[in-house]
């Protein structure tokens, strides 16, 4: 992943378990943000390849890698950096890898305003454990003195929302730019055909448009994003 332009443009990093969950979280805000000047950048820990059992590892990581560059250069990211942790045993593999200070090399290099990861009530173990790594690095820096940034969480398979109402939270009118999370999210053909039988995944995809318009009557815009404050 190449820096670029960033001593004239302010960054952002947007850090993830699996390809797709850049966009169904803060796709539109990512997309608000790229086109306000910002460099948007986003870590992704696993290439998904569990996600078709039946299909070669690795014939599956190249296209969840190739969807989602595509979705990027539509949302106007500026890269996105696979750490290349096998999805399913994320925890374990993150260790044995020794790919923490990877990624804390990458958040001193990069030095975002802006940090977004996932919550802590989301579902799936693999999107809890990214955020801790999130957090503990974002926390040591800070102590440091090495680090500012605000970070953000977002939702996946958090549809509720039920542990952090109380949270301070950003919200992000993304009425201009949710047709671009739209069209991206178009780009994850590989998980759009292979599940679209599946009634939690088409609960996912729903829940994208009702809760961009449902947050939306709340703020008095047409579409919305909303990020619970975690630092």
């Amino acid at each position: 992943m190449e820096k670029r332009d960033s001593e004239e443009k302010k960054n952002i990093l947007v850090v993830c378990a699996h390809s797709d969950d850049q966009v169904i979280g803060p796709g539109g805000a990512m997309a608000k943000f790229a086109r306000e000047g910002y460099n948007v950048y986003t870590i992704i820990f696993s290439y998904g390849e569990l996600s078709h059992p039946h299909v070669k590892r690795s014939y599956i990581a190249k296209i969840r890698v190739q969807e989602s560059r595509e979705a990027d250069k539509i949302i106007g990211g500026s890269g996105v950096f696979f750490l290349g942790i096998k999805d399913g045993i994320m925890k374990e593999d993150f260790l044995k890898k020794k790919m923490r200070s990877k990624l804390l090399n990458i958040f001193l290099k990069y030095d975002p305003e802006m940090i977004f990861t996932h919550s802590r009530d989301d579902l799936l173990p693999d999107h809890r454990f990214v955020r801790e790594v999130v957090l503990g690095i974002y926390d040591e820096l800070s102590r440091k003195k090495k680090l500012v940034s605000d970070v953000y969480s977002f939702d996946v398979w958090n549809i509720w929302n039920l542990l952090k109402r109380n949270n301070p939270f950003l919200i992000v009118d993304v009425s201009k730019t949710f047709k671009y999370k739209v069209r991206a999210l178009k780009e994850f053909k590989s998980q759009i055909n292979f599940f679209s039988h599946t009634f939690l995944v088409n609960v996912l995809f729903v829940s994208v448009f009702v809760k961009a318009y449902l947050n939306g009557l709340r703020y008095k815009f047409k579409r919305v994003e909303v990020f619970y404050k975690l630092r």
